[in-house]
């Protein structure tokens, strides 16, 4: 029987991720939450929610004395389920702006279209404008960069989205990176493998409350980020060396 496992980042998320948590309990998935050294009571939270024993769901945990960045959450999370043998790995945000009810017709879109991953596509009157427009461009981008580089074409509508479901096989070996461009990264890598990306569009919430972590500057420093492992693979291909920071350990 296949598995899914969903994996959850979450840093300061003391008053959404119970809610998460509680709606990802009518489906049937099991959860891994890597809290990335949280100052507020998120890890109290979770942990009086899992001894309540309301859960029907399969939760595993991982606390982080310090925050890392959510590049390294995304690994430590990804090295535990691989090695608890799941078939499908899920990463979501711990924020609530992506909604569990769409994990089934993700699911139902990889099974049935023999995709090796789904990608989450926003809707776009649910965006913030200048997130539109800095993802707009971002999407092209990468899209022109990632069909030159493997040799053939791919279209991502909405690379930054960071809600995707991907075959756990393709994940070994994979290089996360250091910062926000650990999306980016993935779908280069997934691409490389020559993996069937498939797209379903998702519901998202931003709250009012809610700021972005992202700048002009570190859009960027993203696409430096990019450009700077594609001219790192190359070099290894004809050097023989290989990326191992910040890499899913075998």
């Amino acid at each position: 029987m296949e598995r899914t496992v969903v994996i959850i980042p979450t840093y300061n998320e003391e008053k959404n991720i119970l809610k998460v948590l509680k709606d990802l309990n009518t489906i049937p998935v099991d959860v891994l939450v890597v809290d990335d050294g949280s100052t507020d009571n998120t890890k109290k939270v979770i942990q009086e929610y899992l001894s309540r024993g309301e859960h029907r769901n399969r939760i595993y945990t991982i606390f982080k004395e310090r925050n890392e960045g959510k590049s390294k959450a995304l690994k430590s999370g990804t090295e535990l389920a691989l090695k608890l043998g799941y078939n499908y790995i899920l990463f979501m945000d711990g924020d609530y702006q992506h909604k569990p009810k769409d994990i089934p017709k993700m699911l139902k879109k990889l099974r049935e279209c023999g995709g090796d991953a789904v990608f989450g596509i926003r809707k776009y009157s649910s965006i913030p404008i200048h997130r539109q427009i800095s993802n707009f461009l971002a999407s092209v981008f990468m899209s022109i960069l990632i069909s030159l580089y493997v040799g053939r074409p791919y279209l991502f509508r909405d690379i930054q989205c960071g809600f995707r479901i991907i075959r756990a096989d393709l994940l070994r070996d994979i290089y996360f990176g250091e910062g926000y461009s650990v999306e980016h990264l993935i779908a280069i890598q997934l691409a490389k493998k020559g993996a069937k990306i498939l797209e379903e569009y998702i519901d998202v919430e931003y709250h009012p409350e809610a700021h972005s972590h992202i700048t002009t500057r570190k859009i960027v420093d993203v696409m430096v980020d990019v450009l700077k492992y594609i001219m790192s693979d190359v070099k290894s291909f004809f050097k023989g060396d290989r990326i191992v920071k910040n890499k899913v350990k075998q």
